[in-house]
């Protein structure tokens, strides 16, 4: 049975018990106070204002706003499946106790945005399945999940440039194509995050985001946490990361190309100068080497003859192959005098700046 109302709500509370279906050129104006609850599907082309609306059920439903966005006062979700189809935006308070608000991406079929100033909370029961938007600066939290379960976000210091611009973030379980770097022992495969923003504007990416892996153990004892970054244009970027309450809190900030963001374990690499350089062509130690760098790319190293005087500086020192007989291009390690030098190398690890210093020396 469907039921095609106009009303004006005046303060009232009532439960629904049909398909509530609102016309269009209908224009619902409630008092502040006035709540709407329906174990129902619920279908609106209509413009609704102040209304509080409580979607309650056991089954499988739709909150429908094709053919016009609706905007409502304050929804909580309070049992059953919704899915969303339309432009919803909750413009003061969203709710999730129990039941899940479905938004799905890959049909187009709807948006779900929230503009209010007040943080979201989910959990197990509650959380929204498919991409949500939210508004505002400061602290955005996303309470997210898919169908294998609820697994929040958050983006920390959203900047007031930003906060007129809905930022979205979905949980997806295809590897949207994170790989192992050399630092990387692990990384996180249950599921992804992807973010995108509503249309309006360019982020900024001043924004550090957190994860959750919802207590799954991935961690553990064995690695230190880290967020990867998948950007529009293929490139890998490890944001670094520290615990910080249940969430995975990135050490640098998200970037404005930025699409995609799981966990990784950060593997302990020793970098170690090796002392001996011999440079004879006999493919054994014939170049400057410095173990484990290559996991750094943001290094420098400094060659230091025995009176103080700097003898080379390289800037992203690349180690070549052992047993290639090839030198670095850019210098040659037999006109070097025999006798002791010193090498400081220097290079950022997570984000913080690290510096070892070894002698070395030269034979020929």
């Amino acid at each position: 049975m469907k039921w095609l109302f106009s009303i004006y709500l005046l303060g009232l509370s009532f439960l629904a018990h049909g398909q509530i279906v609102i016309g269009s050129n209908t224009k619902i104006d409630s008092d502040p106070s006035s709540t709407l609850v329906t174990n129902l599907s619920v279908s609106s082309q209509a413009d609704i204002r102040n209304l509080k609306l409580v979607l309650s059920s056991t089954q499988s439903r739709t909150f429908s706003a094709v053919g016009n966005p609706i905007s409502v006062n304050n929804l909580t979700i309070n049992g059953g499946n919704y899915a969303i189809l339309g432009d919803v935006t909750v413009t003061e308070a969203l709710v999730f106790t129990a039941g899940n608000l479905i938004v799905d991406k890959v049909a187009s079929a709807g948006t779900l945005t929230y503009t209010g100033a007040k943080d979201l909370e989910g959990s197990d029961k509650s959380y929204v399945n498919g991409r949500l938007f939210i508004q505002g600066s400061g602290i955005r939290t996303f309470p997210i999940g898919n169908a294998t379960g609820y697994f929040p976000a958050r983006l920390d210091g959203v900047s007031a440039a930003d906060a007129s611009i809905p930022l979205g973030l979905e949980v997806i379980s295809a590897n949207p194509g994170f790989v192992k770097t050399p630092d990387l022992k692990d990384i996180f495969t249950s599921h992804f995050w992807e973010f995108s923003t509503g249309g309006i504007g360019v982020f900024s990416g001043n924004t550090q985001i957190s994860l959750s892996d919802n207590t799954s153990g991935f961690f553990g004892t064995d690695g230190d946490a880290t967020i990867l970054e998948l950007s529009t244009n293929g490139a890998q970027t490890d944001l670094f990361g520290s615990p910080n309450n249940s969430f995975y809190t990135s050490s640098s900030p998200m970037s404005a190309s930025g699409k995609y963001y799981g966990l990784a374990k950060a593997d302990e690499i020793t970098v170690r100068i090796r002392k001996l350089i011999t440079p004879n062509d006999d493919l054994d130690n014939d170049v400057l080497v410095v173990d484990g760098l290559d996991a750094f790319p943001d290094n420098q190293i400094t060659l230091i003859d025995r009176w103080g005087v700097v003898v080379k500086t390289w800037k992203g020192f690349v180690n070549y192959p052992e047993r290639t007989g090839v030198a670095q291009s850019d210098f040659n390690f037999a006109k070097l005098a025999i006798g002791n030098y010193v090498c400081v190398v220097e290079y950022t690890e997570r984000g913080v700046r690290k510096s070892k210093k070894q002698m070395i020396a030269v034979l020929k």
